[in-house]
């Protein structure tokens, strides 16, 4: 469930503030309404600075209050990073003023520091500062691309001290050092805590399918569930999961009810998962529940990994093609470059338009690599808006190739979600709410939000499907003939299934058309950069034997 910050008035007219879970905003305000709190500003709190915990009131009864504390080894990287990028400032100040004259007889002196270094530099600086504010914004991607620009920048200063005895950079690779060091524990942590970055997603949903399956075994077997618990603690490997099932139990224990024990665990139990537990509950059916979302997340789970492995092996073929052109273009090159400008061979273009790259690469090797991070942070930063966001998605589901798929996989997701909460009883309105959370794509979010606004005013859910351009038309006529039979459940399950046929063929076609693309453009590539340096020894040798 969502969390929001809001600042208000309470009924003495005093400022108060906080955070609350809600649905959407205007349910947010309705809840604190009722507790005679006025909202003047709310907004939604993004990523896994949301923590649940268990408490009690003045009566004596327990609740789950919402805060938006980090773990504090998160907020001490962050803070670090903001640091850092201070310190990479200060480093860049004694470097310019420690640095050779600039030209001598008009070339360029080694080490001394030219334009596009400090430029490099200072964006760089920029970029810790704004991935060290993203991290106290609870955005573990910023944690993993902070670890690799310490590394970065810390290998230089950890040389000079090694080499050079120069305390000062010693100093300064110390700072990467301990920043490396704390983001990578700090990736643990979040882990361990089971953050979601805002989304509703299950982090291993392997785990949680097994863990479900053994308790829907054991409660059918007449278990009660705290001992159903205590036996899956002893089954769980992780321990990660092991401190959430202890957790669970030791709530159980205390009163609360499981669905409300669960919501203290996201990102191991989504909405999804504790809403059907709560109507598991009311029915008094809650193995059979647990089973079905047994069932539900074991194929989820094979559903991503099909579109995984599909996109292991370009990925893998598009690594390995890099890591060639940065090899050749790093060492051979050069090597080979340095032998003809000795010999003074007349160089053609293409050789000449490789030395400048091969140049260039080996000297701004770091903004090579920093700079599509960089890239990648505004990139987030622009997802963040609701307009950019729905474009992108959409262009997502209408790239080459890829876009099919993600689609697809996409309506499968739809189908078979909507089922399952609707054979568990819920209402279709709440199951609507859920399954917005689950898609994934914000573009199609959207769709489902008209599909919920056509209910409430009284029509169809099949309209807003065929008028969406996004859903397939068949998904919107046979979801039809199932709201006009009563078979809306089956005729649900049976799109998943189709599509999930679908995503099999779409896969192997995918597969079958990118190995030659990959082939030929690295064939292209590397035999491009073979002709460049060729040429000219074949010029040489035919000057040396005329």
């Amino acid at each position: 469930m969502p969390v929001f910050e809001y600042k208000a008035l309470n009924a003495k007219g005093k400022a108060a503030s906080g955070v609350i879970d809600a649905d959407t905003a205007r349910d947010a305000r309705e809840k604190l309404r009722n507790q005679k709190i006025y909202v003047t500003d709310i907004s939604e709190v993004r990523g896994s600075t949301a923590k649940r915990e268990v408490v009690q009131d003045e009566m004596g009864r327990k609740k789950v209050v919402v805060s938006a504390e980090l773990p504090k080894v998160v907020q001490y990287t962050g803070t670090l990073a903001i640091i850092a990028a201070g310190v990479m400032l200060l480093q860049l100040v004694l470097d310019w003023r420690n640095q050779p004259a600039v030209s001598v007889e008009g070339e360029a002196v080694e080490g001394a520091l030219t334009g596009i270094d400090v430029v490099v530099r200072v964006v760089s600086a920029i970029a810790t500062g704004m991935f060290g504010y993203v991290i106290l914004k609870g955005r573990t991607w910023a944690l993993a691309v902070t670890t690799l620009f310490a590394i970065l920048d810390g290998v230089p200063p950890f040389i000079l001290l090694v080499s050079e005895n120069n305390y000062v950079s010693g100093a300064f690779a110390l700072v990467y050092g301990v920043l490396a060091a704390l983001c990578i524990l700090s990736i643990a942590r979040m882990k361990d805590t089971g953050s979601s970055e805002g989304t509703d997603k299950i982090q291993n949903l392997n785990e949680v399918s097994s863990f479900t399956r053994q308790l829907a075994t054991l409660l059918h077997s007449g278990i009660p569930l705290a001992q159903a618990l205590t036996a899956c603690i002893e089954q769980a490997e992780s321990p990660g999961m092991q401190k959430t099932l202890r957790h669970l139990r030791e709530q159980v224990s205390q009163g609360l009810d499981f669905a409300s024990a669960l919501e203290t665990c996201p990102g191991y139990f989504n909405t999804l998962y504790v809403n059907m537990v709560r109507a598991g509950q009311a029915s008094g059916q809650l193995d059979d529940v647990l089973t079905r979302i047994a069932e539900y997340l074991a194929n989820q789970n094979r559903l991503r990994n099909k579109v995984i492995n599909a996109m292991m092996y370009p990925a893998i073929m598009l690594t390995v093609s890099t890591l060639v052109v940065i090899l050749l273009m790093t060492f051979v090159v050069p090597k080979i470059t340095e032998i003809l400008i000795a010999q003074n061979v007349p160089l053609p273009l293409p050789t000449q338009i490789l030395i400048t790259i091969s140049s260039f690469m080996s000297t701004y090797w770091q903004l090579m690599i920093k700079g599509p991070l960089i890239g990648v942070f505004f990139l987030q930063g622009a997802l963040q808006q609701d307009a950019f966001r729905i474009k992108w998605d959409t262009l997502k589901l209408k790239t080459p190739l890829f876009g099919d798929l993600l689609k697809k996989t996409a309506v499968s997701r739809f189908a078979i979600t909507f089922a399952v909460l609707l054979r568990s009883g819920m209402p279709a309105l709440e199951a609507l709410r859920i399954v917005k959370k689950i898609v994934g794509n914000r573009a199609m979010q959207e769709v489902i939000q008209g599909i919920h606004d056509s209910i409430v005013e009284g029509t169809d859910i099949s309209t807003p499907i065929k008028k969406s351009g996004i859903f397939p038309p068949v998904v919107g006529y046979m979801v039809a003939v199932g709201e006009q039979t009563g078979e809306l459940e089956q005729l649900l399950e049976r799109i998943a299934h189709a599509y999930n046929e679908e995503i099999d063929i779409s896969i192997q076609r995918m597969t079958g058309l990118i190995e030659p693309i990959m082939i030929v453009f690295m064939a292209v590539v590397v035999g491009g950069i073979v002709s460049a340096v060729i040429i000219p020894l074949l010029q040489m040798s035919t000057s040396g034997l005329g």
